[in-house]
């Protein structure tokens, strides 16, 4: 953190930091490291909720952020709280980030992250109580996707006007133009799964998808970069008869990861439940042709057999046949490379994320704007009806609702 106390500041609250964190982590990191690089140079500060080793720690951590927060409030050092959140446990953590905030005046954020969020609040009227506490007492609520912000509306009773869908994004790791060019016919295939493993993520149904590559004949070499149940799927995968075709790796650096991307055939994460994974926006960015399956934002901003092969979830034959159908026909994996590219560069590069953040927090901290708020805004060339894959409405048809969606400026 920067001596100049004027400027604005802002405290994001990230459980294990920007290391520990995982996807929510490295979305912090990416925002604070485009923050440092821009013009505004907003001064931000990141706090632990959890901390990076065990459970039995976590209250330790959180009363230790709690502690700092309130220093830096009663000092006028924080200017916005931006609390990112996801489901379980992490909705306490928030509520007493959102209290202690409240106490000092701070306005506050809440970035909500959870992919099975929903279902969290569906089976859990505890849960659903908080989530309603900590959503109905933030100025603003930014999801990542139009399924979210009709679910804090509609059944946890958010003000719509507050709510701002806001899709992740990447640094552009592959701006020098990198060449990506069809599999040749025959050759092996190089397959890659960039993931916390586990059944969430649909590695399951993958590691069968390759057994049946296997049985008819495919040559392929299956990459998993990731932590989670590791042992597991490397017993999964002896089992099936395809060890020998998997590489299991643990967890990747972030530059390992870009370097696997850069280097592989075709990204596949086949989860039956998702937000936004980063790690499709980056296949993107390195115009790495995608297979993957409809779930969370990703049919809002994917277009099979254009951007993406969509898939359905847990179908082991669909996603064998997905593979090798783009494997097999060289216009369509030129068609994915290209258009995913032209994608990412218009909807998901951090600079213009960053952008929409600040103009936010630009917004929150206006009086007359904090809560007389602007009606929902329509896209414009930069949103996704300029993309060729529809428009997303200003309102939600269901409920006569509207949630604005963020513009770069």
């Amino acid at each position: 953190m920067r001596n100049n106390h004027k400027k604005t500041c802002i405290v994001f609250t990230t459980p294990g930091a920007l290391e520990g964190g995982g996807g929510i982590g490295r979305m912090t990191g990416y925002i604070v490291d485009q923050f440092e690089a821009s013009a505004a140079k907003p001064d931000t500060v990141v706090l632990d909720t959890r901390g990076k080793g065990s459970v039995w720690m976590s209250p330790l951590y959180l009363t230790a952020t709690l502690a700092r927060l309130g220093w830096l409030a009663a000092r006028g050092r924080a200017s916005i709280v931006h609390i990112n959140v996801s489901e379980g446990a992490s909705v306490p953590r928030k509520a007493a980030i959102q209290f202690v905030a409240k106490l000092f005046g701070r306005p506050t954020v809440v970035h909500l992250h959870g992919a099975t969020f929903i279902d969290y609040c569906r089976e859990s009227a505890v849960g659903r109580a908080m989530s309603r506490w900590l959503f109905r007492h933030c100025d603003r609520a930014v999801v990542l996707g139009k399924e979210w912000s009709g679910f804090l509306a509609e059944e946890l009773g958010i003000a719509p006007q507050k709510i701002r869908i806001l899709y992740n994004a990447v640094p552009d790791f592959a701006a020098d133009g990198l060449e990506r060019e069809p599999p040749p016919q025959g050759a092996t295939l190089s397959l890659l799964v960039l993931a916390n493993l586990s059944e969430r993520k649909g590695i399951g149904t993958l590691l069968h998808a390759c057994e049946i590559l296997k049985q008819r004949g495919v040559r392929f070499r299956l990459t998993l970069g990731g932590g989670g149940d590791v042992d597991g799927y490397r017993e999964m995968a002896a089992r099936l008869g395809i060890a020998e075709d998997c590489s299991f790796h643990g967890w990747v650096s972030r530059e390992q990861a870009h370097e696997m991307l850069r280097s592989h055939d075709m990204l596949v994460l086949p989860s039956t439940h998702e937000g936004l994974p980063m790690v499709i926006l980056e296949a993107l960015a390195a115009r790495l042709p995608v297979v993957t399956t409809p779930v969370g934002s990703i049919p809002e901003v994917l277009k099979h057999a254009e951007t993406a092969m969509i898939v359905p979830v847990n179908e082991r034959e669909a996603l064998a046949d997905s593979i090798l159908e783009l494997a097999g026909d060289p216009d369509l994996y030129r068609r994915l490379s290209e258009e995913g590219r032209r994608l990412f560069v218009r909807l998901f590069d951090i600079g213009a994320y960053a952008d929409a953040l600040n103009a936010l927090y630009e917004e929150m901290q206006t009086p007359e704007r904090r809560t007389g708020l602007p009606e929902a805004a329509t896209l414009g060339s930069g949103g996704l009806g300029s993309a060729g894959l529809g428009t997303m409405p200003p309102a939600a048809p269901a409920a006569e609702t509207s949630f604005t969606r963020m513009e770069p400026r």
